[in-house]
C-alpha cells in the first residue's frame, strides 16, 4: 500500500551539539548514485555520542517514501528537515546496547531497490536517522534517492561546466602583494591547485623536478611583457600535446585561421572561465621576487604594514607549467581585468576603464597561459548586466554571454526548467551579429556551494546534485535542453566532490556532458518565451561599487595620468593596479578595498619621487652674471622620461634667469645636468625656484627645490670703471715720482765724494724722515706742488716768471740744471 507523506516532527530527542561540534549522524557513503530496479541500496557512516550522557539502544534506520517529488522546489524544502517527512520504513540496525559519551559506532544499512516498491523514473525522499531505545531521534540527514526505473528509456539532459580559475586581486601595485595567500593557493593541496586538478580529470606533476621552470616557461622576461613583443627563443608558444603536434619550422600564414585547439581525449569537457588578473599575479609571483604585506588591515591606516621579501615561487611555476598543459585541450573564456564591476564603472562615466579591462586582460590570458581566451565568450561580473555593459561587451567581439539566472529569470508561467539559451535584443552599438545568453541553473550554482569539507558533506551534497539533475532531466519540456553548471568564482569544493561531480556527470545515465562552445541557440521558429528579458535586479544597483568609492580611486586616477605623461614610451604601469581597485570583489571588502587603495597610492608617489632634482649646495656669484648647473635625476628601473625643468627668481628685479634647457630625456637610472645662467642686478641674497613638469606645465612634484644665490661682487662694469681710474692715478703719480727721485739724485748739496763732513753738515736735514735738502723744506715743497699742478707733468722752462722762478737749483727735472747754467753764463744770480 502506498505511503503518502505526512508531516513528523524532526526535533531530536537528545540536545544537538554546539557550534562547530560535530554531527552524531554521519552518512559517508550512500551508492549507487542512481540506483535501478536491480541494484542494491547500502548506506554506510558512524553515529556518535555528542552529548554529555549515555545512549542506550542505539539504531540506525532508513526513512523513505514510495512516492517521487513532482517539482524541483520541494528538495529545499525537504532538505532542511522542517517540511514533510516519509514514513515507509527501510533497513535499520542496532549498533550499539550503550553509547557512551564521545564515542561513536560505524554502521552499515542495505537493501535490494525491488523490496523498496518504487514505481517509476524519479527523485525519492530519503532519510538516515539514529534513534534510541524510547525512539527518540538521536541524529538524522535528509537526503535523496534517484530512481531510474524499469525502463530502459531513461530521460536525458545536457550538461555543459563552466569551471572557475578566480581569485580576489592578490597585488596592490604591480610588485607588491596584499598577503602570502597565493602561494599557497596555488600548491598541490591548495584551492587553485585543487581545482586545475580536478578539472584536468587526469594526473597531475606539482613537483618541479630537475628542469629549470623559468626557462621552461620562458620567465626571463619581464611579466608585463606581451608574447608579441618577446625574441624569437621567448616568442609565447602552445606547449606540446600528444593531440597538438605539428610542423615547427612551417611558417605561420597570416591569411589562415588559427588552427583548431586541440579537444579534451577523456573525461568531460569543461570552459575554463579564469579572471586574468589571477593568472597575472601568478606569473608575477613566478617571475620574480617580490613584497608581501603582512596583516594590511592590522595596522591603522596612517601607519606603513610590515613588509617582507619573497622569492619567486617555485609552486607558481608549476602550477603555470601544468595549467598551459592542461587549458589548452578545452575552451578558456575571461571575466574582465580583476572582475572590474562593469556596471559601476560606466554608470560613473568611467567607460575607458571598463574597455581597457576587457582589452588588457585578454593580454594577460595570453601572456600567462600562452593561448587566447575565446573572444565570443563574455562573462560579466557576477553574471549580471544591464544594456549599456551588452553593447560594451558585444563591441569586443562577445556573442555568447555567461550569465546568472537572476538576468534572465525564467518565465512566470513555466512550471519546468527551461534551457541555458536565450536569445538577447541586439545590442546598442548595433553590431549586425546576433548574440545570445547561455544563463546557468541557479539551484545547481547553490548546489556547488554545498558545504564538502566536514565529515559526511560530500556524500550529502553529490546526492542533492544527482537529485537536481534527475529532476530536470524528468520533466516534459521537449528534448536538447542544455542546462549549465557554473559554480561562483571563489568556489572551494573538497577534492572528492569537485571530482564526484564531474564524474556524476558521465556516469549518471540521465546527463550527458557536453561542450559548452558548441552550444547554439535555437533557430527561430523553434523559440518560446521561456525567459523574461534582460534584466538587471534592483538589489544589484545597491552592491555595486559606490560613487564615493569610484571618487576616490579617481584621485588616484589623476596622479597616474601625471606620472604617464613624463614617460617616453606610451607605458602605463599603474592601469592594472588601477583596474585592481575597481574590481567587484571590493564590493564586500570596503576596508581592504580602503587598504589596497592606499598602498597604490603610496607606490605611485614613490615612483613620482624617483623622478627628482638633486638639491646643489648655495650659489655664490662673484660677478653680476654666472651659471649654475642643476642636476636631474631619473631613479626608475624601467622607465625613460620626458621632462620639462622650470627655474624663476623669487625676486626677478635682483636677480633674472637666462635661456636654458627647458625639455629634456633621461633614461631609466641616469643624471643629467642642466646649465642655467644668472644675472644679478643688485648684491644680495635671493631664491632660485626650480621644479619638473610635464609637457603641459603641470608640476610632477608638490613642493619645488629652493635654490638660494647670493651675489657679492661689484660686476664687470664696476671693475672696468675702477681699473680705468687706477690706471690714470699711476699715470698721474709716475713722473712725479720720477722728478722727485732726479732731483734728489742732482741736488748740489748732496753729498759726494770727497766732501768733507763739515761741508756735509752745513745742508740741514729732517730728523729721521731719510730726505736730503730741500725736500725738507716744507715752503720748497708746496711751491714744487703748486708749480707741478699748474703745468702738469710737463717741467716748467720759462724762467722769466717770477712765479715760475724756483730758488732752489735742485728742483725740476733734468732739465733745470742746463737752464741754471745759461743764466750763469749770462750774469743771473743765484740764491
Amino acid at each position: 500500500m502506498a505511503t503518502a507523506l505526512f508531516p513528523i516532527p524532526a526535533t531530536p530527542a537528545h540536545a544537538e551539539p554546539e557550534g562547530g561540534a560535530a554531527e552524531p549522524l554521519i552518512v559517508e557513503r550512500i551508492t549507487p548514485d542512481a540506483v535501478s530496479e536491480d541494484s542494491t541500496l547500502r548506506v554506510t557512516g558512524e553515529v556518535a555520542n555528542t552529548t554529555s550522557e549515555s545512549i542506550n539502544e542505539v539504531t540506525v534506520r532508513i526513512r523513505y517514501s514510495r512516492h517521487p517529488f513532482t517539482v524541483r522546489d520541494e528538495l529545499d524544502g525537504f532538505a532542511s528537515g522542517q517540511g514533510w517527512q516519509p514514513d515507509a520504513p527501510g533497513p535499520d540496525e542496532e549498533v550499539a546496547e550503550e553509547l557512551s559519551p564521545g564515542s561513536s559506532q560505524e554502521y552499515s544499512l542495505s537493501v535490494p531497490v525491488e523490496d523498496l516498491g518504487l514505481r517509476s523514473y524519479g527523485v525519492y525522499p530519503l532519510v538516515v536517522e539514529a534513534v534510541d531505545g524510547d525512539g527518540g531521534v538521536v541524529g538524522a540527514q535528509y537526503t535523496f534517492l534517484p530512481y531510474t526505473g524499469e525502463d530502459d528509456d531513461t530521460p536525458s539532459v545536457d550538461l555543459a561546466w563552466v569551471w572557475p580559475l578566480m581569485e580576489r586581486p592578490q597585488r596592490a601595485d604591480e610588485d607588491t602583494f596584499l598577503s602570502g595567500g597565493l602561494d599557497g593557493s596555488v600548491t598541490e593541496e591548495g584551492r587553485l591547485g585543487r581545482l586545475l586538478a580536478a578539472g584536468a580529470q587526469t594526473p597531475l606533476s606539482f613537483d618541479a623536478g630537475d628542469e629549470d621552470l623559468a626557462e621552461v616557461l620562458g620567465l626571463e622576461a619581464s611579466p608585463e611583457e606581451s608574447p608579441d613583443d618577446a625574441t624569437d627563443e621567448e616568442t609565447a608558444r602552445p606547449l606540446p600535446t600528444e593531440e597538438a603536434t605539428g610542423d615547427e619550422d612551417e611558417e605561420d600564414d597570416d591569411d589562415q585561421e588559427a588552427p583548431e585547439r586541440p579537444a579534451r581525449t577523456e573525461g568531460v569537457p569543461v570552459t575554463w572561465a579564469v579572471d586574468p588578473s589571477t593568472l597575472d599575479d601568478i606569473l608575477r609571483m613566478a617571475v620574480d621576487d617580490h613584497e608581501v604585506v603582512e596583516d594590511v588591515l592590522a595596522v591603522p591606516a596612517e601607519d606603513e604594514p610590515e613588509r617582507y621579501e619573497a622569492e619567486a615561487s617555485e609552486a607558481a611555476q608549476v602550477w603555470l607549467r601544468e595549467a598551459r598543459r592542461v587549458l589548452a585541450a578545452d575552451t578558456v573564456v575571461a571575466a574582465p581585468y580583476a572582475n572590474a564591476d562593469l556596471v559601476a564603472l560606466v554608470r560613473n562615466g568611467m567607460e575607458s576603464d571598463a574597455e581597457t579591462s576587457l582589452r588588457i586582460g585578454q593580454e594577460a590570458v595570453l601572456r600567462a597561459l600562452e593561448l587566447e581566451a575565446d573572444r565570443s565568450f563574455a562573462l560579466p561580473p557576477n553574471g549580471l548586466m544591464d544594456e549599456d555593459v551588452h553593447a560594451l561587451l558585444a563591441s569586443h567581439g562577445a556573442t555568447r554571454f555567461l550569465l546568472a539566472e537572476d538576468a534572465m529569470p525564467p518565465a512566470s508561467w513555466l512550471s519546468t526548467t527551461p534551457g541555458a539559451q536565450a536569445p538577447l535584443p541586439d545590442p546598442k552599438d548595433g553590431s549586425d551579429e546576433e548574440s545570445f545568453a547561455l544563463v546557468a541553473d541557479a539551484a545547481i550554482t547553490d548546489v556547488l556551494s554545498m558545504p564538502t569539507w566536514e565529515p559526511g558533506q560530500t556524500a550529502l551534497a553529490l546526492q542533492r546534485f544527482a537529485a537536481e539533475t534527475a529532476m530536470i532531466a524528468g520533466e516534459s519540456a521537449g528534448d536538447d535542453r542544455v542546462v549549465i553548471a557554473s559554480p561562483l568564482p571563489g568556489w572551494n569544493p573538497s577534492p572528492e566532490f569537485a571530482q564526484g561531480v564531474l564524474a556524476a556527470s558521465e556516469d549518471l545515465p540521465w546527463l550527458s556532458p557536453e561542450r559548452l562552445d558548441t552550444v547554439e541557440p535555437p533557430a527561430p521558429e523553434e523559440r518560446e518565451n521561456t525567459r523574461r528579458g534582460l534584466t538587471y535586479p534592483d538589489r544589484a544597483y545597491g552592491e555595486e561599487l559606490s560613487s564615493t568609492y569610484l571618487d576616490q580611486v579617481e584621485d588616484v586616477r589623476r596622479d597616474v595620468r601625471l606620472f604617464n605623461s613624463i614617460l617616453v614610451e606610451d607605458e602605463d604601469p599603474f592601469r592594472p593596479a588601477l583596474l585592481r581597485l575597481e574590481s567587484a570583489y571590493w564590493r564586500e571588502e570596503e576596508a581592504l578595498a580602503g587598504a589596497t587603495r592606499s598602498l597604490v597610492a603610496a607606490a605611485l608617489q614613490d615612483r613620482m619621487h624617483d623622478v627628482r632634482i638633486i638639491p646643489g649646495e648655495p650659489v655664490t656669484l662673484a660677478s653680476r652674471t654666472g651659471t649654475t648647473g642643476i642636476l636631474v635625476a631619473n631613479d626608475l628601473e624601467d622607465e625613460t622620461v620626458h621632462v620639462h625643468l622650470s627655474v624663476f627668481s623669487e625676486n626677478s628685479e635682483r636677480l633674472s634667469v637666462g635661456e636654458y634647457t627647458h625639455s629634456f630625456e633621461i633614461e631609466p637610472g641616469a643624471k643629467t645636468t642642466v646649465y642655467v645662467p644668472l644675472s644679478a642686478r643688485i648684491n644680495g641674497r635671493t631664491v632660485l625656484n626650480v621644479s619638473l613638469q610635464n609637457a603641459e606645465g603641470e608640476p610632477i612634484s608638490s613642493q619645488d627645490t629652493e635654490i638660494p644665490v647670493n651675489a657679492t661682487g661689484l660686476g664687470t662694469q664696476a671693475l672696468m670703471i675702477s681699473g680705468i681710474g687706477l690706471l690714470i692715478l699711476v699715470a698721474a703719480l709716475a713722473p712725479r715720482a720720477l722728478r722727485k727721485w732726479v732731483r734728489r739724485q742732482a741736488r748740489p748739496g748732496a753729498s759726494a765724494p770727497g766732501t768733507t763732513e763739515a761741508e756735509g753738515d752745513a745742508t740741514p736735514t729732517a730728523e729721521g724722515s731719510g730726505v736730503e735738502g730741500d725736500a725738507a723744506n716744507p715752503e720748497e715743497e708746496a711751491r714744487e706742488d703748486a708749480s707741478e699742478e699748474g703745468t702738469g707733468d710737463t717741467p716748467a722752462t720759462d724762467s722769466s716768471d717770477p712765479g715760475d722762478g724756483d730758488p732752489d737749483p735742485g728742483r725740476g727735472s733734468a732739465a733745470v740744471p742746463e737752464r741754471n747754467s745759461a743764466e750763469r753764463d749770462s750774469g743771473g744770480t743765484g740764491k
